[in-house]
């Protein structure tokens, strides 16, 4: 765990809170010079949320709107883990992709540049197809959308700094390409 702080650190010097998005289970991890490192457990996982929540690939609206209510009440547990003047850290292949699509190698994403890419999700549901173009497809990746987006907007976070990877491993692929087994929207 000390690594991933170390490599968010060379993004941004700033307090962290680290997110790691399993496909059952969303887990915080914050270091503190009091205690050490400190965790809280959330149940939004990228994959059971999808399977709970959105019935195709393509969720409805309606699914959409429903899912927030769920995302809300896991995120009340978390208030104590407002971000104050705290980034969040990730290395989710879904916030690389975005990263990435931006031009940006390994940088910051703003809360605006997540929400520019729910409102496209939202548009391309009410029946905007183009809007889609670029953005990962399925319902794995509209769950992380969603999730990332409250999570940002409920605990105040207003940066989320996607690291380099480490030096020994390659880039995580993209959730547009090779063997993530999920396809973009063209």
């Amino acid at each position: 765990m000390k690594d991933v702080f170390e490599r968010a650190r060379k993004v941004v010097d700033a307090r962290l809170v680290w997110l790691h998005l399993g496909a059952d289970t969303l887990w915080l991890v914050r270091e503190s010079e009091d205690i050490g490192a400190s965790s809280m457990a959330l149940d939004l996982g990228t994959d059971s949320f999808a399977q709970l929540f959105f019935r195709s690939d393509l969720p409805s609206p309606l699914e959409l709107e429903r899912a927030i209510d769920h995302v809300e009440e896991e995120l009340m547990r978390a208030v104590t883990w407002k971000a104050g003047c705290a980034v969040l850290g990730t290395d989710h292949p879904m916030a690389r992709a975005m990263a990435s699509g931006h031009g940006l190698a390994n940088t910051v994403l703003t809360r605006e540049v997540v929400e520019a890419a729910f409102q496209r999700l939202a548009s391309g549901l009410l029946g905007d197809p183009s809007a889609l173009k670029g953005l990962p497809s399925g319902r794995e990746a509209a769950a992380t959308l969603r999730i990332l987006r409250e999570l940002m907007h409920h605990l105040s976070f207003r940066l989320v700094t996607v690291p380099p990877a480490p030096q020994h491993a390659s880039l995580p692929e993209s959730p547009c390409t090779g063997s993530v087994q999920r396809r973009c929207h063209e």
